[in-house]
């Protein structure tokens, strides 16, 4: 394990029922070496993640992680309002909906909401994926300037299926559509019998790219399922844009 895997593991050992631990209950939870544990503590107290009290050797959460959980709150009540919307949309659409973030080169699957539909295209948060492949990855780079997504994505694009952008000038045509149309659809572009139609938007606090897709099996595929999901997201994200400028 490494020392960032070392000091998670350490710090997903408090709990609201259990908000204080000495080092030696610490080290028999994570399994590791004592010396390792000793020093992995010793950084997460300088860096303000742990603090320790001498009178009773017990270590607790520290104000540093107080600050995290503070940013993390507030970023939150957007992705609740987003959620929210999510949720009608799956319930009258009657398939699965996604909240994505940028995560490196890659998406991170932040929320997941079923639909209705007994069909369900299930991917669980956590789970990450190529932007260039996938409606709602293609939505998010739509909204960068051509230098800002370039750096988002390798400079030879993952070629997961024979649908899916083989270079930048291909997937710049499929962002020029986006941005022309409003829409963004992906067909068998990650994996064969998935499709998805995406959008994306900015949180107004803290300006991240927010991405939102709706999946389906391809082969329940019609014209009247596309427009259906298209006028349900459509009318999510001029909602909340209204909230956030009224």
């Amino acid at each position: 394990m490494s020392a960032l895997e070392d000091g998670i593991a350490i710090l997903g050992c408090f709990t609201f029922e259990e908000t204080a631990l000495t080092q030696a209950e610490l080290t028999r939870r994570v399994g590791r070496p004592k010396a390792t544990v000793s020093r992995v503590m010793k950084t997460l107290r300088e860096t303000g993640m742990l603090e320790y009290d001498p009178a009773s050797r017990l270590y607790r959460p520290g104000i540093r992680l107080f600050e995290l959980g503070q940013i993390s709150r507030a970023h939150q009540s957007f992705l609740d309002l987003v959620q929210k919307h999510l949720q009608h949309v799956c319930a009258v659409g009657g398939h699965t909906g996604y909240i994505t973030v940028f995560d490196g080169p890659q998406l991170a699957v932040l929320r997941m909401v079923r639909g209705s539909s007994p069909v369900a295209i299930a991917t669980t948060p956590g789970y990450r994926a190529w932007p260039h492949a996938t409606s709602n990855g293609r939505a998010m780079l739509a909204l960068l300037s051509e230098e800002e997504w370039k750096l988002r994505v390798p400079a030879e694009l993952p070629r997961l299926s024979k649908n899916t952008p083989k270079d930048h000038a291909e997937l710049l045509e499929r962002i020029r559509v986006i941005r022309e149309t409003g829409r963004s659809y992906s067909s068998d572009d990650s994996y064969e019998g998935v499709s998805s139609q995406g959008m994306a938007l900015r949180d107004p606090d803290s300006g991240e790219v927010i991405g939102i897709a709706i999946s389906y099996p391809t082969a329940l595929v019609t014209e009247a399922l596309k427009e259906t999901v298209a006028a349900l997201l459509d009318a999510m994200k001029a909602d909340l844009e209204r909230r956030h400028t009224a």
